[in-house]
């Protein structure tokens, strides 16, 4: 099986999300109703699945430094509990200009929530942020 038929039948996308950040700030992804992904209502995703999430950010600017984390949380009566940083297999750092970044993330008991977030330095800087969280089973 090529990575080409992989990505086609065994991988799932959980969500996408894009945002613009021009101030020195963290900003959550909006993946929309209830913001952050709460893996134990989505359809796409399987208890025992691995998590994939992709960044990218997107400046004509070469002044101001982003980069990108990701956080899980506990569920708090149908909501996201306390947000803390996740487990990840990446490096998650940024730099000035285009960035990416791509990482595993190894999910914790009883921890369904997943916020992902860019954070900018500046705000001399436009960025373009975009994210996408994919499951895929743990065979893959």
């Amino acid at each position: 099986m090529t990575v080409r038929d992989l990505v086609g039948t065994q991988f799932k996308e959980l969500g996408a999300a894009k945002v613009t950040i021009s101030t020195a700030t963290t900003t959550a992804f909006d993946f929309g109703t209830p913001n952050d992904l709460d893996l134990s209502g989505e359809s796409n995703y399987s208890p025992g699945d691995r998590l994939l999430v992709v960044f990218d950010a997107s400046t004509a600017g070469t002044t101001d430094t982003v980069s990108f984390s990701v956080q899980d949380a506990d569920d708090s009566s149908g909501s996201i509990g306390t947000p803390a940083t996740a487990v990840t297999d990446g490096t998650l750092t940024g730099g000035t200009g285009d960035q990416y970044a791509h990482t595993g993330v190894q999910l914790q008991p009883n921890r369904p929530w997943i916020r992902c977030n860019v954070t900018s330095d500046g705000a001399t800087d436009t960025f373009v942020a975009q994210c996408r969280v994919f499951a895929f089973p743990r065979s893959v």
